[in-house]
């Protein structure tokens, strides 16, 4: 009998350390998921904020040339257009490719 007990216990014990790895696998999978939302929502928010702007200088040139001459906005138009290649463009870059990088790799 003594032999049944020490079986019927390695047997629970090994249940529950089945279990346990089961749900630290869940668990580590919700994680890689909400890691992997979390990225596309930051690289989504930046892209659609160089879209903004971008479409924001469109407007604000197109506007400005309506409204008066093309040689008063000429110059605040390069230095726009000037921010927006040297500053804006490659934060998204790098945030696109940050979110592709490492949602392969696994722990980024």
């Amino acid at each position: 009998m003594a032999t049944a007990d020490i079986d019927a216990a390695f047997a629970a014990a090994e249940k529950a350390q089945q279990q346990a790895r089961q749900a630290l696998e869940e668990s580590e999978a919700r994680i890689r998921q909400q890691q992997a939302d979390d990225r596309s929502v930051i690289a989504k928010r930046i892209v659609n904020a160089f879209v903004a702007a971008i479409a924001l200088l469109l407007i604000w040139a197109a506007l400005g040339t309506w409204l008066s001459s093309w040689d008063r906005i000429a110059e605040p138009a390069k230095f726009m257009l000037g921010m927006l290649s040297s500053v804006l463009l490659p934060v998204v870059t790098l945030v696109i490719g940050y979110y592709f990088g490492s949602a392969k790799g696994g722990s980024g």
